[in-house]
């Protein structure tokens, strides 16, 4: 199984999706914010991150961009998890910020479980 690195500021969709992925047997590390992400993917290693759009302080993009310029880290498929439908100004960012993609929230098992056996 995977080490997921699930990043949102919201604790209440941090546990839903550690339930969901712990349930399918993977270890899962957590952030609250996109520095704490950065500094977690550093030490945790993880196989694949999925992180939230907007976050206070650093948003995903931000936080992806950190993890493409630090060679310990560059290599992390990230996908950005946002709640509503991407405008192509925000794939762009996106794109741009060096994710693998986006997924939709609220997450579901079957879509970070297919992303995780894709990615890993």
């Amino acid at each position: 199984m995977a080490k997921v690195l699930l990043v949102d500021d919201s604790p209440l969709l941090v546990k839903i999706g550690r339930t969901l992925l712990e349930k399918e047997g993977h270890e899962v590390l957590t952030a609250l914010d996109g520095r704490e992400a950065v500094a977690q993917a550093k030490k945790g290693r993880p196989h694949i991150i999925f992180m939230d759009a907007e976050m206070p302080d650093m948003d995903g993009p931000e936080a992806c961009r950190a993890l493409k310029a630090d060679a310990s880290t560059k290599s992390i498929p990230v996908f950005i998890c946002t709640g509503h439908d991407l405008s192509p100004e925000q794939t762009k960012k996106f794109r741009s910020a060096g994710a693998a993609g986006w997924i939709q929230k609220p997450y579901k098992s079957e879509d970070l479980s297919a992303l995780i056996t894709k990615h890993t």
